[in-house]
């Protein structure tokens, strides 16, 4: 945490394994030792996770450091013509997701409403037919983003 502290990052502890963190002007985020490993997250959002939400892990303590680090001092990086802000998103992978945007379709945003109307319509009719109950926009919302990069 003094590592941190040092670099302009407000730590507070919450408890001897959880610390608060933040920068003037920025998200506030938490730090957090459990079991799993050591967990970084940013959650605003109630009941969430919002867009802009995330929960990871790490097993080591270097690498939540530099996730933190790099969350709040990175910039975005650029891969072809695309400015991505993965300091933002720690739970990203840029192998991955350079991957993904070389094989990446560029549509329209009317085509993008087009097919966001078409799955509503197919997991209405899929949600009516299996007797489901009712429909969670915010499911159906985060499968989007999940496929579509703005």
């Amino acid at each position: 945490m003094k590592y941190l502290s040092e670099r302009g990052v407000v730590v507070t502890e919450i408890s001897p394994d959880r610390f608060s963190l933040h920068i003037e002007g920025n998200r506030h985020s938490t730090l957090a030792e459990s079991s799993e490993g050591i967990i970084f997250s940013c959650w605003d959002s109630a009941p969430g996770p919002g867009k802009d939400d995330f929960l990871v892990t790490f097993g080591e303590l270097d690498d939540a450091l530099l996730a933190v680090w790099y969350f709040y001092f990175g910039e975005p990086v650029r891969l072809g013509e695309w400015h991505i802000p993965i300091h933002r998103h720690p739970y990203w992978s840029l192998g991955k997701l350079a991957y993904r945007i070389a094989n990446a379709i560029h549509v329209t945003s009317r085509q993008f409403e087009v097919t966001a109307e078409q799955r509503r319509g197919d997991l209405l009719g899929f949600r009516s037919s299996a007797g489901g109950g009712p429909l969670s926009e915010d499911k159906y919302a985060k499968a989007l983003r999940s496929q579509f990069i703005a």
